[in-house]
């Protein structure tokens, strides 16, 4: 059996020694709200910079109109809309590329007569421009989603919004159109 080490001061065991003297704050845990003081990651500005419209207003000029007592508003509607075309883009590449990379020879089935005389590359390409329509209403539904997502919260950033908007319009016009 060991036996205890007696070079160490002994350690009281009471509140004060565990937790400190009575006059310190307590703690606050895991529920408190972050503030801009306390979670300050853009170096003191409240935003990203792509909520940020391009035109910032300058802080420089002395002149106070009446006019100008409204804050402007800071939400940038155009990188919202141009992050939903990107998350567009990016299935719509891809399929266009899996089309173009497929056969353009047609099976054997087609010299005999008995089936449809079409290519692999032609049939994929032909369901691209048979969904174009679907994929037309999908877009419009998810631009207008960020529209409403970006007037909504100007704390999500713009990227973010492009994101939720593609995936729950795209989601959406999908069972839709299945539904009809």
């Amino acid at each position: 059996m060991d036996s205890p080490d007696w070079s160490r001061p002994a350690r009281p065991n009471d509140s004060t020694a565990r937790y400190g003297p009575v006059d310190d704050p307590p703690y606050q845990g895991f529920h408190t709200y972050a503030t801009s003081d306390l979670y300050d990651t853009n170096g003191g500005q409240e935003r990203w910079p792509d909520n940020w419209s391009a035109t910032a207003p300058d802080d420089s000029s002395d002149d106070t109109d009446e006019e100008d007592d409204e804050p402007a508003s800071k939400r940038d509607y155009w990188m919202a809309l141009l992050w939903t075309l990107i998350w567009f883009a990016i299935p719509l590449i891809v399929l266009v590329l899996r089309a173009v990379t497929q056969s353009g020879e047609t099976s054997s089935v087609c010299e005999s007569g008995l089936g449809a005389c079409s290519s692999p590359r032609g049939q994929a390409l032909a369901d691209l421009i048979d969904n174009s329509p679907v994929w037309l209403v999908a877009l419009g539904a998810a631009l207008g989603l960020s529209v409403v997502l970006r007037w909504a919260s100007d704390s999500w950033r713009a990227m973010t919004i492009g994101f939720c908007a593609s995936v729950v319009a795209g989601g959406a016009i999908t069972v839709l159109y299945h539904i009809w």
